[in-house]
């Protein structure tokens, strides 16, 4: 079992849950995506293209999220639809799917399994917080929750059955959902992005830190005028 650093330091790497492994596995993927994004890691916030982009992959997580609930009294365990219609976002036909009640036959124990992904920072497609470039602070703020979210969602008690979450597990899995959708209502899209250059940084001046504009630079020595006498 490889342990994660940084971001996923505390994240549990060996479980038997299916469905949280599978979830993981999402998180995952919709986190290199939004990584190999070009407009997600320029100024401030990111454009509309990107936005709609990131709110349809957190409406599906939503979803995986109620399909891997085990919710047989019918609890209300809440969605990001609700806050998708308000702001007038096209859902697709599918995202209406009621979720699955989950009466199933009791079966035994599954055996536990690594996740099988490395969260140490030695998977290249999955580098850790600390080695990616993000001059956008909204940006690394976003990816800074999703691996919380997912890191969460490794530490739940569930981890220990084989499959399915408890509806009270689900609503805390919807609880960092719904911050990462209310970012994207604050600080994504066109209209809330600022308009701010970051320029060119001290580490990357051609000619050094030093030639970066309004650095003072330490005193030269004077040079003696004569020698002997």
């Amino acid at each position: 079992m490889t342990p994660g650093r940084d971001t996923f330091e505390d994240a549990i790497t060996r479980f038997r849950n299916r469905s949280i492994h599978t979830y993981v596995g999402h998180c995952l993927l919709f986190r290199s995506q939004i990584l190999q994004g070009g407009e997600f890691g320029m100024q401030s916030g990111w454009d509309s293209a990107t936005n709609e982009f990131i709110m349809e992959h957190l409406l599906r997580l939503d979803f995986l999220r109620r399909k891997i609930t085990h919710n047989p009294q019918k609890i209300d365990i809440k969605t990001l639809e609700e806050r998708a219609r308000a702001l007038d976002i096209k859902l697709p036909d599918e995202m209406n799917e009621k979720s699955p009640l989950g009466d199933e036959v009791a079966r035994p124990a599954g055996r536990e399994f690594d996740l099988p992904y490395r969260l140490d920072g030695s998977d290249p497609n999955i580098p850790l917080a600390s080695a990616i470039d993000l001059r956008n602070v909204d940006a690394r703020m976003f990816v800074t929750a999703l691996d919380q979210h997912l890191v969460e969602a490794t530490r739940l008690d569930s981890r220990f059955a084989t499959y399915r979450i408890t509806p009270r597990e689900s609503l805390m899995l919807y609880a960092s959902l719904a911050e990462l959708w209310d970012m994207c209502a604050s600080f994504g899209g066109d209209p809330n992005r600022l308009p701010i250059p970051n320029g060119v940084r001290p580490s990357e001046e051609p000619r050094g830190p030093e030639a970066s504009p309004n650095r003072e630079r330490a005193a030269q020595p004077a040079e003696t005028a004569t020698r002997g006498g």
